[in-house]
């Protein structure tokens, strides 16, 4: 039986620090020796060419993996400096060919993983990437905050454009909202429940009063 290395996906909400836990994690091994190798997709646009919180004053150098791409080039320097570790940011901005290659990569070269990201979107609904990565035996853990209205544990996201709700739409790509305010929220699922209930309500008053 082929041995295969650690695949861990470690799941939060907005601003649970996730990146944070990723430059610490990071941090630490470099600490120890180890010789780690940090990606982000390329549809994460912010901080260009780092892994970057808030949280935290310094950065991780991360290589970005193309969009196009099936995600080679994971496995052509993975091949070529054999790390100890492969750390992971916004793994739900990755595809689905590049969230395999992963997979194969585990257990090719028996090297650890530790993939950072969100499960759901501001729609409610699980990212594809992330699915895909629990079908390819990637052990979930999560992160845990609280909720920005009540004391329970925040598992999905709210998303309010000019003070409007939005719950329709590709999980992704947003409309464009250059010239818009753009407000996430991290919420439980009976506050995200009643902010939908609430929406409902006045677009059913907005439609009678026509």
């Amino acid at each position: 039986m082929r041995d295969s290395g650690v695949k861990e996906l470690n799941l939060g909400t907005m601003r649970s620090a996730k990146s944070a836990q990723l430059i610490m994690k990071g941090y630490s091994l470099d600490e120890q020796g180890k010789k780690v190798l940090t990606f982000k997709p390329e549809m994460d646009t912010r901080d260009g060419a780092f892994v970057v919180s808030r949280a935290l004053p310094i950065e991780r150098r991360a290589t970005i993996v193309p969009q196009e791409s099936d995600g080679s080039i994971m496995s052509s320097m993975t091949w070529a400096e054999n790390p100890d570790v492969i750390l992971i940011d916004e793994l739900q901005f990755f595809t689905i060919p590049q969230i395999e290659k992963l997979a194969e990569i585990s257990l090719t070269y028996d090297v650890d993983i530790f993939t950072y990201g969100l499960m759901l979107s501001y729609n409610g609904k699980m990212f594809e990437p992330i699915k895909r990565a629990l079908e390819c035996g990637f052990k979930m853990k999560t992160i845990d905050m609280s909720c920005d209205h009540c004391n329970n544990d925040a598992t999905h996201h709210t998303l309010y454009i000019d003070g409007m709700l939005q719950i329709d739409g590709e999980a992704i790509n947003v409309e464009n909202t250059k010239d818009k305010t753009q407000v996430y929220e991290s919420v439980c699922y009976s506050c995200f429940q009643r902010a939908i209930d609430v929406y409902e309500m006045n677009k059913i008053d907005h439609t009678n009063k026509k």
